[in-house]
């Protein structure tokens, strides 16, 4: 029995954005797609709601089931349905619970003052599933996929996550055939940089020679090439954005830690502002 990806349908995007990037992910996966759109008006002031609703649902169901054996017939096994939701990431989060899916795919609309909904930000902080928010406004002529990875842990939980990046950036790099590039940032103070205690270039060379041994067994796992792994120092988010760009990255996977209790409903503030500032899809893989 074939995994499922949930695709949560957009029905006022004209592109498929979501759902023509998680029909190529599904070969690299061997998955079928589970597609949902989801809807939602207000009713009061209707006499009948019970038929209002079930209209707003059998019409737009159609509409889009016209359009999806247009453009998914032959190149993906999927099944579809519309469900009348306003709370969309409660029923998310509970299919996910019940169903297991193996990654979920949505569209973020990003503006140059926001990027991603209310809804999209309770996906990801919320569903213990990997989530892959496909970019509606990409860096032109991006094509490559970017792991990030935290090389100098000896933790145990972040090893396994490091090592879980790398085998989904592996797979889809493989899938869409692009090069493989892994980035890891070497954190230092800018304040310290600006005083002229630390050089931010020794710095760097130091961490490579450190971690020797480790970057020639990433690159014989991986069939990377030397130069398509980057040991960056700098703020995190930022490294991570300007080397995504310059090696003209189309997914970024990065690793998200699980909280408990009152934190459960965060990522981590790094994780958060990175998928703040990328333009590109992103895939976030938790722990």
């Amino acid at each position: 029995m074939k995994n499922s990806m949930l695709v949560i349908s957009d029905h006022e995007e004209q592109n498929y954005t979501a759902i023509l990037q998680a029909a190529e992910l599904a070969k690299a996966y061997n998955c079928k797609l589970h597609i949902v759109n989801f809807c939602f008006e207000n009713l009061r002031g209707v006499t009948d709601i019970e038929e209002a609703q079930g209209t707003i649902v059998r019409n737009l169901h159609e509409l889009n089931a016209h359009k999806l054996v247009n453009t998914l017939q032959g190149v993906v096994e999927y099944n579809f349905e519309t469900v009348w939701e306003k709370n969309i990431h409660i029923w998310v989060d509970n299919y996910v619970k019940e169903h297991k899916p193996y990654m979920i795919v949505k569209t973020g609309h990003r503006t140059e003052a926001l990027f991603y909904t209310p809804t999209d930000w309770h996906i990801l902080r919320e569903c213990h599933a990997p989530i892959l928010i496909a970019a509606d406004k990409k860096w032109h002529k991006a094509r490559n996929v970017l792991a990030t990875v935290d090389l100098e842990t000896e933790l145990p939980h972040k090893k396994q996550l490091n090592e879980k990046v790398l085998k989904n950036a592996s797979i889809i790099a493989k899938q869409i055939n692009a090069e493989l590039h892994v980035c890891y940032t070497v954190p230092f103070s800018p304040l310290l940089r600006k005083l002229g205690i630390i050089n931010k270039d020794k710095l760097e060379s130091e961490h490579k020679a450190e971690l020797q041994e480790k970057l020639i067994l990433l690159a014989h796992s991986y069939g990377i090439k030397p130069d398509q792994i980057h040991i960056k120092a700098g703020q995190v988010d930022k490294v991570i954005t300007s080397v995504a760009a310059n090696c003209k990255a189309s997914i970024v996977v990065v690793g998200t830690l699980g909280r408990v209790g009152l934190e459960q409903k965060l990522i981590g503030n790094t994780a958060e502002s990175i998928l703040t500032l990328l333009k590109t899809d992103v895939l976030a893989i938790p722990t």
